[in-house]
């Protein structure tokens, strides 16, 4: 990739996610250990020069459970957080258990229909 001194880490970011298809959320650009700053520019890092090469580490994304919890923490107790999400994802399993496979497709392609929008 080419990048001038005045392009931002986020636009390299940014290039990244509509080549590789890596969300810019999950991604950190490093230089000899060090994580390269979003807001920062190349030229702020003078280590960078042609044919310079950053490594890319691409953060797991989350899992659903992990990010109903953070925000059922915020309203309930530890205790309380656990019962609820036991519920809900054996609730959860149970309904996408059900679906037949022309649900599924049904849902895909409305998916993919509201993406090309």
């Amino acid at each position: 990739m080419d990048v001038e001194k005045t392009t931002k880490i986020i636009d390299v970011k940014k290039q990244i996610e509509a080549d590789l298809k890596v969300p810019v959320a999950q991604q950190t650009l490093v230089l000899l250990g060090k994580t390269l700053l979003d807001e920062k520019r190349i030229g702020f890092y003078p280590k960078i020069k042609d044919g310079t090469k950053l490594h890319l580490v691409i953060k797991k994304p989350e899992s659903l459970n992990t990010i109903l919890s953070r925000f059922l923490r915020s309203y309930y107790t530890e205790d309380q957080t656990k019962l609820i999400l036991d519920h809900f994802m054996k609730d959860f399993q149970t309904k996408v258990n059900s679906l037949s496979l022309d649900d599924l497709e049904r849902i895909a392609t409305s998916y993919l229909n509201d993406e090309n929008m």
